[in-house]
């Protein structure tokens, strides 16, 4: 019998492949032993130390299935989470985006209404402007008004004297 007719014998039996190899080691397949030869050389690793073993594999897939179901059912749990955030984060981007899209259309008609008064502005400067120079010229005109308001009261004065002076002689 070679190795692998050995080993496929062992796991018709029950035995892991793991074990039967352990087992089996100290075969030498080169003399092509028989079942019996290969039975005697495993009945030392079988019996209470395989059923230990077979005890110990069972408590480790028993805590591997355990652990596996934990991460499955963690994986779920962060799956939803992550939902969930994800969600609210995309319900906040909206909330934001309108109250962005707000935002600026209340900057762009504050823009417009800055603009609106800034050409007032200009336009009240202009007029200003315009106003302290006819001020200047009605100044100018009024005091020219006086002088010859003046010289007009002064002829009239000398009129008067002329005419009073004809008059009394």
């Amino acid at each position: 019998m070679n190795k692998s007719q050995a080993i496929k014998l062992l796991k018709d039996e029950g035995w892991t492949e793991a074990d039967a190899k352990r087992a089996l080691a100290g075969i030498d397949f080169s003399t092509n032993p028989g079942e019996l030869a290969i039975r005697r050389t495993i009945s030392s690793f079988a019996g209470t130390e395989l059923i230990q073993r077979q005890r110990l594999q069972a408590a480790q897939k028993g805590m591997v299935t355990k652990k596996t179901k934990e991460i499955e059912r963690k994986d779920e749990e962060y799956g939803i989470q992550i939902n969930q955030y994800e969600e609210s984060l995309k319900l906040a981007k909206e909330k934001y985006e309108s109250e962005i899209q707000a935002l600026l259309l209340r900057k762009t008609d504050l823009e417009t209404q800055v603009n609106s008064i800034a050409l007032q502005n200009n336009e009240l400067l202009r007029v200003n402007e315009q106003l302290e120079k006819d001020k200047l010229e009605s100044v100018k005109v009024k005091e020219e008004l006086e002088k010859d308001n003046k010289n007009f009261k002064n002829i009239v004065d000398a009129i008067k004297l002329e005419i009073q002076a004809l008059l009394f002689k």
